[in-house]
């Protein structure tokens, strides 16, 4: 249990009409009575209730305020909670916090992200959903803002939950029929143990494939020109960008690097790469090595943009498609479903259903599903988790397959905070600014 009591200014600094003072813990209430015209109200029995008051400080005449309380339990700390909104003056904002911290031994400013971290200590929030909290406050844009709130509202906590208890319900099982295997408890069948090994390792795998692309390097999706030598991509990419990025050329094979630049796609900010021609066999080490580079950049993609000129001037027939997905499938490995089709070197040419088309993908691409940090905090636990599930499958002895779902277990306890150490929780909280 937390003793001592937190408090910190909860608002933006600087003036404004409107600055907001919060105060969590056991002596919360007892504090806030010390400096309020009419403290019996703070003595209310209801979860959580709005006071409209004054504030009476030494030396300065009476102000109005208007208090949030929350008894423990209904916060989202979990404590006993008071939020004190009133003129947003920092000197005046300075003077209340002065007085709150006189008022009780107890009472101390809070350390960055303390609110939230208590919120986690309490259960009110799982790890994850502590991250996404800090996602919500440093979104950028409209995308980064749906991409927390969807982790927030629990689309990581959610599966791993479900998966946790699958995989607890089963060890049960398998500890109890080998600790007590003289006594008739019933045991987990090699069919239903494998079954439920598989159904967690899909779940990881889908939980993986949301996180793949979260980088190490930059959190942002990727958009990959692709097309055979010739193409128009440089050209393409010209446009997006709209600046002579890339060097453009009637010549095949211009382009033998990779190009990329950061762009705003409708508000999702991306990285737009520019790839070297695929699909023509060469003997040219040079256009071999710049083949191979597209290759590689294309399994990252979170969208492709496969660039045409068949048929110029009109829509690309069925065959063709069919033989570019075909060739994006076999040389590269990505499917046809992240890709968009764009005919070049047409006069004229609107770029606007091209830039509709890609944003929609991109707003469904799993790179949404999960915050950056997040996803690079759970990569190793889901590869051990993973790992660890394998291993279990492919053992005969059921001993040994419950040590390694135990530490399955754990591996995932590691992503929504069930297992922590005090160096995770440093980590992560440490990012939070104060007040939240």
């Amino acid at each position: 249990m937390i003793y001592d009591t937190i408090l910190a200014r909860a608002s933006a600094p600087g003036s404004a009409l409107r600055g907001i003072l919060r105060i969590s813990g056991q002596h919360a209430a007892f504090a806030t009575k010390t400096i309020v015209e009419n403290p019996e109200k703070l003595s209310s029995k209801q979860h959580s209730i709005c006071i409209d008051t004054r504030i009476a400080l030494p030396n300065l005449p009476p102000f109005p305020a208007k208090l949030l309380f929350w008894q423990a339990g209904h916060s989202y700390t979990g404590d006993e909670t008071v939020e004190i909104h009133t003129i947003g003056s920092p000197v005046l904002l300075d003077a209340i916090m002065t007085a709150l911290l006189a008022a009780s031994d107890s009472v101390r400013l809070a350390n960055p992200g303390e609110f939230t971290l208590r919120a986690f200590l309490s259960g009110r929030l799982d790890l994850a959903q502590a991250e996404a909290v800090l996602g919500v406050i440093d979104a950028a844009n409209d995308v980064d803002l749906k991409t927390a709130l969807h982790q927030l509202a629990g689309n990581v906590s959610a599966p791993l939950s479900a998966m946790r208890s699958l995989l607890f319900e089963t060890l049960a099982h398998l500890e109890a029929s080998l600790d007590f295997a003289d006594e008739e408890i019933p045991s987990v069948s090699a069919e239903t143990l494998q079954q439920t090994l598989s159904e967690a390792l899909e779940q990881i795998e889908q939980l993986r494939q949301k996180i793949a692309h979260r980088g190490v390097n930059d959190s942002k999706p990727k958009i990959v020109l692709a097309g055979l030598p010739n193409a128009g991509k440089s050209t393409l990419f010209n446009k997006l960008v709209r600046r002579d990025a890339a060097l453009v050329s009637p010549l095949a094979g211009t382009t033998r690097d990779y190009l990329e630049a950061e762009i705003d796609w409708e508000g999702i900010p991306v990285i737009l790469i520019d790839t070297a021609g695929i699909g023509n066999e060469t003997s040219d080490e040079l256009d071999a090595s710049a083949q191979r580079k597209a290759q590689e950049l294309l399994k990252q993609a979170d969208v492709v943009i496969y660039c045409y000129t068949h048929l110029a001037g009109t829509p690309a027939s069925t065959e063709y498609r069919l033989n570019a997905e075909y060739r994006l499938n076999s040389v590269a490995g990505t499917p046809a479903a992240n890709t968009v089709f764009f005919q070049t070197k047409v006069p004229n040419e609107s770029l606007e259903p091209l830039i509709k088309e890609v944003s929609v993908l991109l707003r469904c691409s799993p790179v949404y599903g999960v915050l950056p940090n997040t996803a690079l905090r759970c990569r190793e636990a889901l590869i051990s988790a993973e790992d660890s599930l394998i291993r279990a499958r492919e053992l005969p002895d059921s001993s040994l397959a419950a040590l390694e779902i135990r530490n399955a277990v754990n591996q995932l306890g590691l992503i929504d905070g069930t297992v922590h150490t005090e160096d995770i929780l440093d980590s992560i909280f440490s990012r939070f600014c104060i007040g939240k």
